[in-house]
């Protein structure tokens, strides 16, 4: 009897959550969208990094840290223009398998990164203007991997958990670009 992997599982229940984050993106197809994408990538992200940066790490993440693109942000945003507005994120909990959910979300952004970073290049940004964070993320596949593995040997695991988590975290992002 084979076992589906906590990956393929978080993804298939939170596919409609995610389906909803990705329509909210949309294209990036001008500056304009590109500004407002970071205006809103900054209002959710940055507050979880801050959070993630103060909370208690399980033994089964070893040495493995999230990506903190946060830096490159700001980078980002100064570079065209961009001030920072509201946050969007309440705190979130990041306790056992939750945390897990929620790095899940943040981790997982390496895959889109690579396509919005093909669309950044489009509109005459870089890895060194405007989108040093899409290089950043893109370039972090070996991070994704390192979490999965991690993500498939934690114990105890709830699942249901890092659903709820997931969800919650995919939430915070569309509310940040449903407002921008």
């Amino acid at each position: 009897m084979t076992s589906t992997s906590r990956r393929w599982l978080l993804r298939d229940r939170t596919a409609e959550a995610h389906a909803a984050l990705d329509a909210a993106i949309g294209g990036l197809d001008d500056l304009s969208t590109y500004r407002a994408y970071l205006k809103a990538l900054a209002a959710f992200r940055a507050p979880i990094e801050q959070q993630l940066s103060t909370c208690a790490w399980p033994d089964t993440l070893g040495t493995w840290r999230p990506n903190s693109v946060s830096a490159a942000l700001a980078e980002d945003m100064e570079d065209l223009g961009v001030a920072l507005g509201p946050s969007a994120a309440s705190p979130l909990r990041l306790d056992g398998a939750r945390l897990y959910g929620t790095l899940y979300v943040l981790e997982g952004s390496a895959l889109g990164a690579q396509l919005l970073f093909r669309r950044a290049q489009v509109l005459g940004l870089s890895e060194s203007y405007g989108a040093r964070h899409l290089a950043l993320l893109g370039g972090s596949i070996q991070s994704w991997r390192g979490f999965l593995e991690r993500l498939e040997e934690a114990e105890p695991f709830d699942l249901d958990g890092a659903v709820e988590a997931s969800v919650a975290a995919f939430a915070l992002a569309h509310a940040a670009f449903v407002t921008r």
